[in-house]
């Protein structure tokens, strides 16, 4: 039976990878999402922000000693992010997983980030 930070590196893999696929599914609304979220290149961020979530989940799955700490740093920079357009006001969707969930931003968010960073410490320490 696979330990729980082997566990925690395949879930955490597999948000990855669905939401790489829902930001590449649409780029324009991709792109959308991040020139609303107050981000520099849209058009640059929406293939190197999904591209980078398949390197972090592929690297999650051959190495979670390494895709681990990666996954903590990527979710940590876009907790930050979060948490500082909430901290402004702004409610717009992060668009986190792409037009999948559109629902307005929240401080939901930051917890669901918060569990996330929790599996990616997990895999880590595996």
């Amino acid at each position: 039976m696979p330990d729980f930070a082997t566990i925690a590196a395949t879930l955490l893999a597999v948000i990855f990878v669905v939401a790489a696929a829902a930001k590449f599914r649409d780029p324009v609304a991709t792109r959308r999402s991040m020139s609303g979220f107050g981000l520099p290149s849209p058009r640059l961020l929406a293939v190197a922000v999904p591209v980078t979530e398949v390197a972090t989940a592929a690297l999650l799955v051959v190495d979670p000693r390494t895709g681990g700490p990666c996954a903590v740093a990527l979710l940590v920079a876009f907790t930050t992010l979060i948490a500082g357009r909430l901290l402004a006001g702004h409610r717009e969707s992060c668009g986190c997983f792409g037009t999948w969930a559109v629902r307005p931003l929240s401080w939901r968010d930051l917890a669901r980030n918060g569990a996330l960073i929790t599996l990616g410490v997990a895999a880590a320490f595996g």
